[in-house]
């Protein structure tokens, strides 16, 4: 259930705990803490996160009454889009990986990408369907059905604004679409600039999709042309996976992962305790040298529901920065 859930946030696309350089550290400190330092310590000062656009969405005026009145999300980063773009009220479905914003539980669960319920789509009624656009079966299976859908763009950083333009269009509230697009390109733009001017040691970074495995097994990491992989670079560092994968998200043997030997590990799920800290890098370390592992340098970002590749982009790429600048001191 874990893998599907990180495999359907990142096609999705696919904040902020950080584990800690010691074992007595700061895995399980709050977030706004970790930041609040990361902040404090930098120079120039880094941006303020950046707005949560899905719980707090800015409807154009004139697009209020528009839209379709019954929708079905078939991705969590179409349903955090749905949302952002205040269409909150309009979604009759959504796929069990789709859990944010808070509340989205109570919209009916329809199925996902490997296991969609076409039978109960059809009985929602549904105006419009979104799906990502490499969603073949669900596009026959619509199609078959006579329901009307529409694909939505969810692997680089551009096809997440990309995702905004089309969406807004097919939910017919272009002018809110375009002006979100706007408001989060300055978010990221923003943060960008300021790891420009500020990393000064840029690090090679391997980006876990979901926990890091205990005990040792292979990894599922971000790959060139993901979303993921963007962010890593706009934060001033290097995608380490890029040596071995060639595609946007894909599984890397311990062999090869030993062979890659980041500096850093960022992943993503809930903080641990001690004793999980310890097993971690207790376990790495049996399998051989590995940098990451010797340093004690791997990190939570944050849970799960930030591998979605939805208007929620610069809060990850704010917990990226945030996060990787401990190693910049």
């Amino acid at each position: 259930m874990k893998r599907s859930y990180i495999l359907a946030a990142v096609v999705g696309a696919t904040v902020a705990v950080a584990l800690t350089l010691r074992v007595t550290g700061r895995l399980d400190r709050p977030a706004v803490e970790l930041r609040s330092q990361a902040a404090a310590t930098s120079a120039p000062t880094l941006p303020p996160m950046p707005p949560d656009y899905v719980s707090a969405p800015v409807v154009d005026p004139a697009e209020r009454d528009r839209g379709p009145a019954r929708i079905v999300s078939l991705a969590p980063s179409i349903t955090e889009l749905v949302c952002a773009l205040g269409l909150r009220d309009r979604l009759v479905g959504r796929t069990p990986y789709c859990r944010y914003p808070p509340g989205i539980e109570s919209v009916p669960a329809v199925g996902a990408l490997q296991d969609p319920n076409f039978e109960k789509i059809r009985s929602l009624s549904p105006d419009l369907v979104l799906i990502t656009a490499n969603s073949t079966r669900l596009a026959s299976g619509l199609g078959e059905l006579g329901i009307s859908y529409h694909l939505v763009p969810h692997e680089t950083l551009d096809d997440v604004f990309a995702a905004i333009e089309t969406t807004g269009r097919a939910c017919d509230r272009p002018l809110t679409a375009h002006r979100l697009a706007e408001v989060i390109r300055a978010d990221v733009d923003a943060l960008h600039r300021w790891a420009t001017r500020s990393v000064r040691h840029p690090q090679r970074v391997l980006i876990a999709l979901g926990e890091f495995p205990v005990p040792p097994r292979s990894v599922w990491a971000a790959g060139p042309g993901s979303f993921l992989g963007d962010l890593v670079a706009l934060a001033g560092h290097t995608n380490a996976a890029g040596r071995v994968l060639k595609v946007s998200h894909g599984e890397i043997p311990l062999t090869a992962l030993r062979g890659l030997d980041p500096d850093v590990i960022l992943t993503f799920g809930q903080p641990l305790s001690d004793r999980q800290r310890l097993d971690l890098y207790r376990s790495w370390s049996r399998i051989g040298p590995m940098r990451a592992i010797d340093r004690q340098r791997v990190r939570i970002v944050g849970d799960e529901e930030y591998l979605s590749a939805g208007p929620r982009i610069a809060i990850t790429l704010h917990g990226i920065i945030a996060t990787m600048s401990e190693f910049d001191r």
